[in-house]
């Protein structure tokens, strides 16, 4: 039985394709890619912050990526990054730009990028893209996608509230959650317990069970619980 499905949530879903370019090159497009970018709003900051702990960022420093639009490079060698506390992905025009003319990629979910070989997807909320949030996908197979959320909390600076303690700087800590989506397009969360987590595999639980033992997977482990969903998607 499975435990949380996140339609109560309001999510839906749409195919993504992680191989829709067949090997193929095509050439950049920055006048089209520029129908998905919607400028930043002068009241927000795209620099890396210098005095907190921790990063808002999923890659700190831009890196050259590719947009697809469907299963269509629209771009490729483009400078993204990914800002998992404001949910959003930042596009330059040039690697040269300074981080401060980045825009914010507007939110679609037919649009999606990789970064650093990671593929980053809009899933739409209520089926809002506005609303929707951004997942990484770890694994497309032939009956369930494996799916990771990660999000950031922030902690305001504190101020030293006498002569013997310090200042507080502030920090960004990271909360990740993972998902099975299945091809009829249902979502289902991953319990963060380790025994739960099999239960989220129905009928398969107690094979997949004896699978972990026999290969020594530690399944609070982003790899290893990878493998299990791996193989579960074999079944």
């Amino acid at each position: 039985k499975v435990l949380i499905i996140l339609l109560a949530m309001g999510y839906s879903v749409t195919s993504f394709a992680q191989q829709g370019v067949g090997g193929r090159l095509l050439t950049s497009d920055l006048n089209r890619v520029h129908t998905f970018i919607l400028r930043n709003d002068k009241t927000l900051s795209y620099t890396l912050p210098k005095n907190y702990n921790g990063s808002p960022y999923f890659n700190d420093e831009f890196v050259l990526g590719e947009i697809y639009e469907g299963d269509k490079l629209i771009a490729e060698d483009t400078p993204l990054r990914y800002n998992i506390f404001s949910n959003e992905i930042e596009v330059k025009e040039s690697i040269d730009d300074l981080d401060e003319d980045a825009s914010p990629l507007s939110k679609s979910s037919n649009i999606w990028v990789k970064i650093n070989d990671v593929i980053v997807v809009l899933i739409p909320f209520n089926g809002s893209d506005e609303e929707g949030s951004y997942f990484q996908i770890l694994y497309e197979g032939k009956k369930v996608d494996f799916l990771k959320k990660v999000t950031k909390e922030f902690t305001t600076p504190k101020k030293a509230s006498t002569s013997i303690t310090r200042d507080l700087k502030g920090a960004f800590t990271d909360e990740t959650t993972f998902f099975l989506r299945t091809k009829s397009g249902k979502i289902f969360q991953m319990p963060h317990a380790k025994n739960k987590k099999y239960l989220i595999f129905g009928k398969h639980a107690e094979t997949l069970k004896a699978y972990a033992k026999e290969e020594r997977l530690n399944i609070n482990k982003e790899h290893d619980l990878k493998r299990l969903v791996i193989h579960y998607d074999s079944l």
